[in-house]
């Protein structure tokens, strides 16, 4: 059977490359952006412009969002389940000798899966979705890598073997549905039958061939996978090559080459492992149905050689080409734009800045003008406080809105003048030598930072204060912090005040949790994001807005080492110590890889043309008077 799996793609492999490639384009450029769409326009009619910490719990109140999301995995599962029915129409033609009609292929694959949303084969769409990952991983991956998996929920399974073994277990039942479903999509789309009758039978083959049918499965799909990453990894040999030996002659244009890469080069590869997984995939689904169809294979093999034309070949040399030279244009332009940081951004060349949380809070009480004294005393690069009102106007530095829980008062932070406020001990609760700390006015740091270091101003507004953002602005001016700090709030309407009153300051949505659009809200120029909910998909979509994120509140080594790997800009800790020699040791690694590139461009260097002429004066010299060489030597 191999052999005719084999001369299926070797005859028309130049179609199914195209086709693939025609599916895939769609699927990324016009298909996923609708979903987008429809989700974002779901949303504001719901009305949510995106989900995040505060409104998160709204999503299961709001017949729209819920609706929207159901309409979203039918769509996706219907148009995974499309591509690959598209696939198997286009085998099956081929092994009847039938031409190869585009259109009639469309038509006919369409008119087959448009049964499945008949009640009785709706269970279809659940084999539809779990293809996704599958027939399109990396976009896949790209979208899934936004999200992030609630540490306590990985506590929870690691924290009895119980649960360990029924997740695997889930896992098991999960590849055998997909293996069955190998056999029930070709048996539902070729023979029309429903999902009923087409379950029954392909549960029949797999139960007496199980372990044979998931060996022959997984060893085609490696095999693909493996054979096609290397066909892949040689083609972009020598391009990468190129990058490194730009890389010997100007740092800026190997990081500017090598971040065009990432965002050419990269998905476009990605793109062309996604379709050589299809193929796989589908011809696998073909070769499976036929071997259940043959009562005289009883040991049928599988080949996951992929094999191609030269006309393929010819294809895929010059689409890689076009990709190299796409992404060449992209370098080009990220050199020529000036140095700014929203660029500094997109490229990942900024340098990862430490924000001590609250003051250096671990070592003084929080909030408190002894904790940013030994901030400042620590070298601290970046502060960050959080500013509330008192009932007479005041802006004070105080995390709580209430008092409890730093003094001991039980009263709201807006319901006392400062003359009160002042009066209150803010440090006792820290250690007793901090006995007598007062909460501080917004002005008294203001005046002990300035030229010293950077704000993180958190402003935590309240419809008791709605003078609050005037107020912060009023100061930052009055001290001239506008270029020196930043302003955030877990409020976007707050942003925009602050926007308003000055759209120069930098301000910086703080979430939790974010899904939706707020990547693009127009009064947030960064986002400080939980670190627990951090992701490299989030961390690659706000770097390419030319934004930064900021992660809080990182108090662990290996949290800190996760998130500066994955490319996060400002970690907040109260615990600076422990982040400060990581980015110690990766500015000694940045500074070490410099040097070896330093001595192996002099190493190959030609020489300068001074030191030739010199070279060729001495062996003149040494020609027309060797004694005279010798006595000078």
């Amino acid at each position: 059977m191999h052999a005719a799996a084999r001369s299926l793609l070797s005859s028309k492999g130049r179609v199914f490359l195209l086709f693939l490639l025609f599916y895939k384009v769609l699927t990324n450029f016009l298909f996923v952006p609708a979903l987008q769409l429809i989700w974002a326009l779901t949303l504001r009619f719901a009305p949510i412009r995106y989900l995040n910490n505060k409104t998160a719990s709204r999503i299961f109140a709001s017949p729209a969002i819920i609706g929207c999301i159901v309409v979203l995995a039918v769509l996706a599962a219907f148009w995974s389940l499309y591509e690959v029915a598209a696939m198997l129409q286009l085998l099956t033609r081929v092994r009847h000798g039938e031409p190869l009609r585009v259109g009639a292929v469309f038509r006919n694959a369409f008119c087959s899966l448009v049964r499945v949303f008949l009640p009785q084969n709706l269970p279809l769409l659940l084999y539809g979705a779990a293809l996704i990952p599958l027939t399109n991983f990396f976009l896949a991956a790209n979208h899934l890598t936004q999200f992030a998996v609630p540490e306590y929920l990985w506590g929870l399974l690691k924290a009895r073997a119980a649960n360990r073994f029924l997740f695997a277990l889930a896992v098991l039942c999960v590849l055998a549905l997909l293996l069955d479903g190998l056999v029930v999509l070709p048996k539902f789309l070729l023979e029309r039958k429903s999902f009923g009758c087409a379950f029954e039978e392909s549960l029949r083959v797999l139960c007496s061939r199980a372990g044979q049918l998931f060996a022959l499965a997984l060893r085609w799909m490696l095999t693909a996978a493996v054979r096609t990453g290397l066909m892949l990894l040689c083609g972009a040999l020598l391009f990468y090559c190129v990058i490194l030996g730009v890389g010997f002659a100007s740092t800026a244009a190997l990081l500017a080459l090598s971040r065009a890469a990432l965002l050419i080069e990269l998905p476009f590869l990605c793109l062309l492992m996604d379709c050589a997984m299809t193929a796989a995939q589908s011809t696998l689904t073909e070769a499976l149905y036929e071997v259940t169809r043959q009562s005289d294979a009883a040991q049928p093999t599988i080949s996951g050689e992929l094999p191609t034309l030269p006309r393929e070949q010819t294809v895929l040399a010059g689409m890689m080409a076009c990709a190299a030279l796409v992404t060449c244009g992209v370098a080009a332009v990220y050199l020529l734009f000036p140095q700014t940081q929203p660029l500094q951004s997109v490229l990942g060349l900024s340098d990862p800045v430490i924000t001590y949380h609250r003051g250096y809070s671990s070592r003084a009480p929080e909030n408190t003008m002894a904790a940013f004294e030994a901030a400042l005393e620590d070298g601290s690069p970046r502060i960050e406080l959080d500013v509330q009102m008192t009932a007479d106007g005041v802006a004070v530095v105080t995390h709580d809105t209430s008092l409890r829980r730093c003094t001991g008062c039980n009263a709201n932070i807006y319901d006392l003048p400062y003359a009160q406020v002042q009066q209150l001990d803010a440090g006792r609760w820290f250690h007793r030598q901090f006995a007598g700390a007062y909460i501080p006015t917004l002005e008294e740091v203001l005046a002990l930072c300035k030229g010293k270091a950077e704000l993180n101003i958190e402003i935590k507004p309240s419809t008791f204060t709605p003078t609050l953002e005037a107020e912060t602005v009023r100061l930052i001016h009055a001290y001239d912090y506008g270029a020196d700090c930043v302003v955030t709030s877990q409020s976007y309407e707050t942003l925009c005040k602050v926007k308003e009153l000055d759209p120069d300051i930098t301000t910086g949505y703080i979430l939790a949790l974010g899904v939706g659009t707020y990547y693009d809200l127009p009064a947030a120029d960064f986002f400080s994001v939980e670190s627990t909910f951090i992701t490299a998909g989030m961390v690659q979509q706000i770097h390419l807005r030319g934004k930064t994120i900021s992660a809080w509140t990182i108090n662990r080594q290996q949290d800190a080492e996760k998130l500066l790997q994955l490319g996060v800009d400002d970690l907040i800790t109260d615990k600076p110590e422990i982040i400060a020699p990581l980015l110690a040791r990766d500015k000694a690694l940045d500074n070490r890889l410099l040097w070896l590139r330093d001595q192996i461009q002099e190493l190959f260097a030609a020489p300068d043309a001074e030191e030739t002429m010199e070279v060729e004066e001495t062996i003149e010299d040494a020609i027309e008077d060797p004694e005279e060489v010798l006595d000078e030597a």
